[in-house]
């Protein structure tokens, strides 16, 4: 055990979305008092899974700076700020932590196009005619429905300035979007919290999604599975989560996985040019690259057979164990740098 690149603590997070972080006090303390490798590195060489909505991010119910702070961090959400919309405490931290993805069901894997035989998955492809498809609330509470436009804009007004660590929902990205694009030609936008903006039957996600060239995947109470599940099921990801202050939120395996390549990254000052963005894209290439990559973001094990032997590789723990590997070569070629430089200095005679 001496010799690990790597320790990992299995930690099961009761509270679930947030709430007391004691179980990670209680761990921290327990491997530190038991084992001599913690304390070696000061924590530095071991990983931890944090699924909250904004991972180790700080809450009201407390910080897990001082125990998580030298550590690797496995974690949905790849934003440098909490559920406040403000930098908070250990929060995601790029050069250390990674972002991976959440557990997709056997059910929504198993409805993946890229399944299908190459020419009736090309076929499947062409058959999309929804260019943007998005459902779900625009605004914090999820649950406070409105009937008008006007009672919509005081809602979100309201929950995007109120104070509370809640108070940047989607950073205020669903509900402008909405407003500005709503209406847009093929774009099928539907608000959970504004039922005029529903159909009469209910919405069959799946099938909606699979009829989708893109799918919108804003943020909201931090990360969420929309943009996991889109992708399996062929839809182009755009991705609205870019605050206009810090670092857009990182992605599952960015920077070793290039999200470019098969999705569309949406600053928060060109949402208004969303639809023109749109029609700009290589859509082909786009669908061609999430071929090539979707196995990414399902984990095997949350499959059943046959699907999970059927799978092809790498999935998701494979890809976790491909960046554990990149960010661990990066660390000793660092490393190496470093003392090469001080052995340098410390052999070099002056000339005579």
């Amino acid at each position: 055990a001496a010799d690990a690149d790597y320790f990992y603590v299995p930690v099961w997070d009761f509270q679930g979305a947030w709430g007391n972080p004691e179980v990670y006090y209680r761990a921290a303390v327990y491997i530190a008092s038991a084992y001599p490798f913690w304390n070696a590195s000061s924590g530095a060489d071991h990983i931890w899974t944090v699924a909250r909505d904004a991972a180790a991010c700080a809450t009201p119910w407390g910080s897990l700076l001082d125990e998580l702070q030298n550590s690797t961090i496995l974690s949905a959400w790849g934003g440098v700020t909490g559920l406040s919309g403000r930098p908070e405490e250990r929060c995601f931290a790029p050069d250390r932590d990674i972002a991976v993805p959440g557990a997709l069901t056997h059910a929504a894997v198993s409805k993946s196009p890229f399944l299908l035989a190459p020419r009736d998955l090309e076929a499947q492809m062409r058959s999309r005619t929804t260019q943007l498809f998005f459902i779900g609330a625009l605004c914090w509470k999820l649950d406070v429905k409105v009937k008008t436009m006007q009672q919509l804009e005081k809602k979100c007004k309201e929950s995007y300035g109120a104070p509370g660590f809640l108070s940047r929902y989607s950073f205020g990205l669903r509900y402008e979007i909405f407003k500005l694009h709503g209406s847009a030609s093929g774009f099928r936008l539907y608000a959970t919290d504004y039922p005029p903006s529903l159909p009469r039957h209910r919405v069959a996600v799946n099938e909606e999604i699979l009829r989708a060239r893109f799918c919108l995947c804003p943020s909201g109470t931090g990360w969420g599975m929309r943009v996991f599940h889109v992708l399996a099921l062929g839809c182009v990801p755009v991705l609205v989560q870019h605050d206009g202050v810090h670092p857009p939120v990182a992605q599952a395996f960015e920077p070793h996985l290039d999200w470019d390549a098969f999705a569309v990254s949406v600053r928060r000052d060109d949402v208004r040019r969303l639809p023109q963005i749109l029609e700009q894209v290589d859509l082909a290439a786009k669908q061609a690259a999430l071929a090539k990559v979707w196995t990414r973001m399902v984990w095997r094990t949350a499959l059943s057979e046959p699907l999970r032997s059927r799978l092809a590789a790498p999935d998701a723990f494979q890809a976790t164990m491909e960046a554990l590997e990149l960010r661990l070569r990066s660390r000793s070629s660092r490393q190496l740098r470093e003392t090469g430089v001080e052995r340098l200095d410390r052999h070099l005679k002056p000339a005579v």
